[in-house]
């Protein structure tokens, strides 16, 4: 089976690809926007790997033509919601204008291949708040990140009802892991207990809003969320990738100084970590995605925390990790 993954070196594409590998052997394909990566875990399965801007249509057209995919698993995406603020424009062209290449050049040339879609939860917004979202909540984006997402969760469904694209959408909620970028809140707390740990930062962890309450998922279930989506959902429908379970943040914060080697770790609030809008509580209902699909998680959050910690505390080990 020839399986295309876009955003392949990114922190959910390596989770993906390693997942994919168990399967049996398949031929890969690789796109990322900006870079590729060398250190991918593909078992036996054959990898093939380039750069290509995808919001050019010519790139797309070249590369669904050559690869001819059976599945095409959409991962690429400009996916902070921070630098969306900063640059609503350059997340449009990443997230908007690339997922509608990729929609029209499999419909003109490819009209037969498998694609999922992957979106965020923070497409609900403000109709988020309350009970656990089900699929059939609202869709009401918040932040410039969340509308370029809504505006890619509709177009696959039109295009699944106006040209019978078996496409697939994955809302996805926060999802942590060993790999992720200090960008995102359970990671950048993560580097720095390690960098406290390794004497590189005092013992002050500098942090947002405590107060909001999220849905954490370990990537490594998320990649395998991705996996029966593409195989068992059913085409045109949206699923919820999530725990189902809220999380306040500052529970995070405390789990991480709990697995810390050091016991005198101060809090301090910084403002240039706050949003301009910020949503008190978002976490999902996983039931569609467990009855349709049979997906059940694996991995328990102190485990994923656990397993976050140490990997900063090698990548500061080794220096990759550096404060910045």
């Amino acid at each position: 089976m020839k399986i295309l993954i876009t955003g392949l070196s990114g922190f959910a594409g390596k989770h993906l690809i390693e997942y994919l590998s168990l399967g049996g052997v398949h031929e890969f394909f690789g796109v990322d926007l900006e870079r590729c990566s060398s250190s991918l875990n593909t078992g036996d399965s054959s990898l093939a790997q380039e750069k290509a801007d995808l919001a050019r249509r010519d790139e797309v057209d070249r590369i669904i033509n050559r690869v001819q995919p059976d599945q095409v698993y959409h991962l690429a995406a400009q996916s902070s919601v921070r630098r969306s603020w900063e640059d609503p424009v350059g997340t449009f062209r990443s997230n908007v204008f690339s997922g509608i290449n990729l929609l029209e050049s499999i419909r003109a040339g490819n009209p037969g291949t498998a694609i999922l879609v992957v979106c965020t939860a923070e497409v609900y917004g403000e109709s988020a708040e309350g009970d656990a979202i089900k699929e059939s909540e609202r869709i009401s984006p918040g932040n410039p990140y969340a509308v370029s997402k809504a505006a890619m969760d509709f177009m696959a469904s039109i295009y699944y009802k106006a040209y019978g694209l078996k496409v697939t959408v994955a809302r996805s909620f926060n999802h942590i892991g060993p790999g992720q970028s200090e960008g995102f809140v359970c990671s950048d707390f993560a580097r720095q207990v390690a960098l406290i740990e390794a004497g590189k930062q005092e013992p002050v962890i500098k942090v947002g809003n405590l107060d909001s309450s999220r849905d954490f998922l370990d990537v490594r279930d998320v990649a395998k969320a991705y996996w029966h989506i593409m195989n068992r959902g059913k085409p045109g429908q949206a699923y919820n990738v999530c725990s189902g379970i809220p999380v306040k943040v500052s529970s995070l914060l405390e789990m991480l100084i709990a697995l810390s080697r050091r016991k005198d770790i101060e809090i301090k609030l910084d403002k240039d970590k706050f949003r301009p809008i910020d949503i008190p509580a978002i976490y999902g209902d996983n039931s569609r995605l467990a009855a349709e699909t049979g997906w059940q998680p694996q991995y328990k959050l102190d485990e994923s925390l656990s397993d976050i910690l140490d990997w900063w505390r090698k990548m500061i080990r080794t220096g990759r990790g550096k404060k910045s």
